[in-house]
């Protein structure tokens, strides 16, 4: 039988009362013992849907006084970087909100952190664990298509999700970047998942088509090369709609996901099936985080088991990092290599 874990949420906005809580919840192996939160509304709404958690104002405070085993860091990209080495300096398991660092010097110092603690360090790339992702990985893999040739990932909203601390996503010193950090980074790791390679170069362009004002972008097109397979990502808070929609394509046929549609078409037949889940549901996918946190409890458990997600969100930064590089150049081709 699993012991039973504490643990502590920091920051708690709305992806954590709308996307996290109900899967801890849930579960029977952990307990949420504490939350840090420095606003007193969002702190008093914390207590009133936890009973008996105790509230900070300050993760370090909570971090001295609480014997917990794990932290689940859900506050704006910026700040994740200080709280993931706090965390692992008072021995303590990291579960963090996507993106995981917003530098590669940030990446750095959480890795040598987590290092010295030997504690595990987590991303929530929740989009792996949703049923469309399952449903084109199965196609890919039974070679529905072939062998994958390219692949397309469409993101249009309209404008972008709802913080609860008056819109943190468009100010670039709490988020670190705009709509590439926020969907470009899901895109990311959703293309290092099909390709199954290394990246070897990223190109982009950015564009301010309605937080013209902002000092993020919120309209994005990258391409991303790799050995046999070429991806491209157009991402915009500009649209009218919410609608996501990936295009893989191959030499013996193609898959089309749309929301919660998916169609592949190969052999001369096209497949059809809906999902009971659509990539465009609401901002903060409660349904898919359960499977997050059974991965991330895994990894606590075996640390032999350690590692693959690390790996995947540094690939994800070096192409974050790597496609500012090219905007800033003009939309030139930046090469990527290793650390």
């Amino acid at each position: 039988m699993r012991r039973r874990l504490a643990g502590a949420i920091l920051g708690f906005g709305n992806v954590a009362e709308h996307g996290h809580l109900a899967a801890w919840r849930a579960r029977t192996d952990v307990e949420l013992i504490a939350v840090a939160e420095p606003d007193a509304g969002r702190r008093a709404r914390a207590a009133a849907l936890v009973p008996h958690v105790a509230c900070y104002d300050d993760a370090a405070a909570l971090l001295r006084r609480e014997s917990v085993d794990f932290v689940d860091i859900a506050v704006p990209p910026a700040l994740h970087a200080p709280l993931i080495v706090a965390a692992a300096a008072a021995g303590v398991h990291v579960l963090c909100e996507k993106p995981l660092v917003v530098s590669l010097a940030e990446l750095r110092r959480v890795r040598d952190a987590i290092a010295r603690a030997g504690v595990t360090l987590f991303t929530v790339h929740n989009w792996t664990y949703s049923e469309p992702y399952r449903r084109v990985r199965e196609l890919v893999d039974a070679g529905a298509i072939g062998k994958l040739a390219s692949i397309g990932i469409e993101v249009t909203r309209d404008g972008c999700a709802a913080a609860a601390d008056n819109g943190w996503r468009t100010r670039g010193t709490l988020a670190g970047g705009g709509i590439l950090v926020d969907h470009g980074w899901h895109a990311f790791y959703l293309v290092l998942a099909f390709a199954a390679q290394r990246a070897v170069s990223v190109r982009a362009e950015f564009d301010r088509r309605r937080y013209v004002t902002a000092d993020v972008e919120d309209t994005a097109h990258c391409t991303i090369e790799f050995p046999t397979v070429e991806a491209r990502l157009d991402l915009t808070w500009a649209g009218d709609r919410r609608h996501t929609a990936w295009h893989l394509r191959g030499d013996a046929g193609e898959i089309r996901a749309a929301d919660d549609r998916i169609e592949a078409r190969h052999g001369g037949r096209t497949e059809a099936l809906v999902c009971a889940e659509s990539l465009s549901d609401g901002s903060h996918h409660p349904a898919w985080f359960g499977a997050v946190i059974e991965a991330f409890r895994r990894e606590i458990d075996e640390p032999g088991a350690r590692g693959a997600n690390f790996a995947e969100a540094e690939q994800c930064l070096r192409l974050l990092a790597g496609a500012y590089a090219s905007g800033a150049d003009g939309g030139r081709p930046h090469v990527l290599r290793s650390a």
